[in-house]
């Protein structure tokens, strides 16, 4: 095999490693972000819940706000 074109053999594996390298790379992140998300919205959905359940009951969830001075 002629040097040139084993050379060129080469370069192409290479940039096709680095596009798959870059894609898988692209995909992780975009499932590890819509994973985020989907636990973010979870716990506001929980906290809604909680939230609407406690006023059922005639009672409310103590903010943050609230909780800091009580730890003080």
């Amino acid at each position: 095999m002629d040097p040139e074109e084993e050379r060129k053999i080469l370069e192409k594996e290479k940039k096709a490693s680095r596009e798959l390298f870059n894609s898988t790379l692209k995909r992780h992140t975009l499932v590890l972000k819509k994973r985020d998300l989907m636990r973010k919205k979870a716990e506001e959905d929980k906290k809604k819940l909680i939230t609407q359940l406690l006023a059922a009951e005639g009672l409310e969830l103590d903010t943050e706000a609230e909780e800091e001075e009580a730890a003080k």
